[in-house]
């Protein structure tokens, strides 16, 4: 459920708390259960990579490459569009980029499938979408436990 389709339902203005995509801070009182700590996480660690595109593919290859030289098994999650630029073994896809509904529908069960498949270290793509990517994106900072590099 989106932001404009609650506020559609409320005709009134929906605020969104600052703390959405960001850790809170030990003081800072948490306005629900979930906003403190890491939730439907996978058991292995997910890192959010966020950049221009060219650059998240290549930063994420680097890590895969770096985690399998040491013996970690690397999953990445990916987009249709994405995933036959990335070097790793287990590259599972949530779908098309432009179908938000579809990548939001795909992303816990592939966090599963990873568990699954023992996979110790993923990566993820960032989502910035125009409709539901604040949402998918809170989600995944929530399994990531806010680990995000820049690339």
């Amino acid at each position: 459920i989106t932001k404009e389709m609650l506020e559609s339902v409320l005709h009134r203005k929906v605020l969104l708390a600052g703390s959405l995509l960001r850790p809170l801070s030990p003081s800072e009182p948490a306005l629900s259960p979930g906003m403190r700590y890491k939730h439907y996480a996978p058991k292995g660690d997910l890192t959010i990579v966020e950049g221009d595109r060219d650059k998240v593919v290549l930063k994420i290859n680097a890590c895969v490459k770096a985690d399998l030289a040491v013996g970690f098994k690397v999953g990445v999650i990916a987009t249709e569009e994405t995933k036959a630029l990335y070097d790793c073994d287990t590259i599972l896809t949530v779908g098309e980029r432009k179908n938000e509904d579809t990548i939001a529908h795909n992303l816990y069960g592939i966090l599963r499938d990873f568990d699954e498949l023992g996979i110790e270290k993923m990566y993820t793509e960032s989502f910035d979408t125009p409709r539901i990517g604040q949402a998918i994106m809170n989600r995944l900072l929530k399994a990531a436990g806010h680990h995000v590099i820049e690339a």
